[in-house]
């Protein structure tokens, strides 16, 4: 049987899988990224996870590893300056290379989600989509005319980078004012603690302390109808909405499929976020364009799309191979 390892490095979890060429997954581990501050540490911790997925897969054939990361440089096959991760460099493709002799393929983790809705999910048939990942930041993985788009360096689909408000809430990555500073999960406890401070509508929130404070305790807060965090929702999803309608301006897609934990909020997130989509959508595009909730589970999705990108990656070195003879 072939299999790929695939890595799903997140801004809270690093998640690996052993995975078959049909989406079954074989094994899985979690690195928490916190507990790894130093490259060279984690570096060695992720080595030794390979090791004994290996060690437990005789029977099985490894063609490769694959990996997502925030941060990915596709040319050096290094992750760099990730606004959500600890480390300034981490040169993985090398590392593991080196430490297992197998190919190594790194994209932006954010592609992942793409690529295994792609293979494995409800844009099997689709030429033209856009996965957006709603978690720790948010991210895109944009197919365009059936090709996955990384741009010159891999870095293309950072959305959650584009300036929603000038000048406004301090991001990790430097700049002020990205979309995930308002959009993602951890804008949904910015936006929490600035209505809390205001304090002009009660909730069940306000006795929580600010470190503790949870995107999850935010929906649950709403489902129970807090109006703090009902309000919260709705500007999230009017902003997600905006943000949207916008992608949809610049490429045009058969369908919008939204994935990451904030997705689990439900009808509370996109019902606001349909009504601002639907508002803000140019009127030269249809209104049948879908925003659609993946169909890959969060928890498997990096992994698969991780090992997907294995097998796209030896499909095209062979289809090369072939074009030169």
């Amino acid at each position: 049987m072939r299999a790929a390892i695939g890595i799903d490095i997140g801004g809270t979890n690093v998640r690996i899988g052993l995975t078959l060429e049909l989406g079954e997954i074989l094994h899985q581990s979690t690195l928490t990224v916190a507990d790894y501050q130093d490259a060279q540490t984690f570096l060695k911790e992720l080595s030794d996870a390979i090791r004994e997925f290996t060690a437990m897969s005789q029977d099985v054939e490894i063609e490769g590893i694959g990996i997502g990361s925030p941060g990915a440089n596709v040319r050096t096959g290094t992750i760099e300056n990730a606004s959500n991760l600890p480390w300034e460099k981490l040169e993985i493709v090398d590392h593991l290379n080196s430490v297992t002799g197998l190919p190594v393929f790194l994209t932006n983790d954010a592609n992942l989600f793409a690529i295994a809705e792609k293979v494995f999910g409800y844009a099997s048939e689709m030429n033209d989509f856009i996965a957006l990942t709603l978690g720790t930041g948010i991210g895109a993985g944009i197919y365009t005319s059936g090709n996955l788009l990384s741009g010159r360096d891999g870095l293309a689909g950072e959305v959650g980078h584009i300036t929603y408000q000038r000048n406004g809430r301090p991001c990790k990555c430097g700049r002020y004012g990205c979309l995930e500073r308002y959009a993602s999960a951890s804008g949904v406890v910015e936006t929490t603690r600035q209505l809390l401070s205001e304090g002009i509508l009660i909730s069940e929130l306000s006795g929580v302390p600010t470190g503790l404070l949870t995107a999850r305790m935010v929906a649950d807060a709403a489902r129970n109808d807090d109006p703090l965090a009902l309000r919260v929702f709705q500007v999230t999803g009017e902003i997600l909405g905006e943000a949207l309608a916008d992608l949809t301006a610049a490429f045009n897609p058969d369908a919008l499929f939204i994935s990451g934990g904030l997705v689990n909020a439900g009808e509370i997130l996109f019902r606001p976020m349909q009504k601002s989509f639907e508002r803000s959508l140019l009127a030269i595009y249809p209104m049948d364009v879908p925003l659609m909730k993946s169909s890959i589970p969060d928890q498997d999705a990096g992994v698969l799309g991780a090992s997907a990108l294995v097998w796209d990656q030896i499909k095209k070195v062979n289809e090369s191979s072939l074009t030169e003879i």
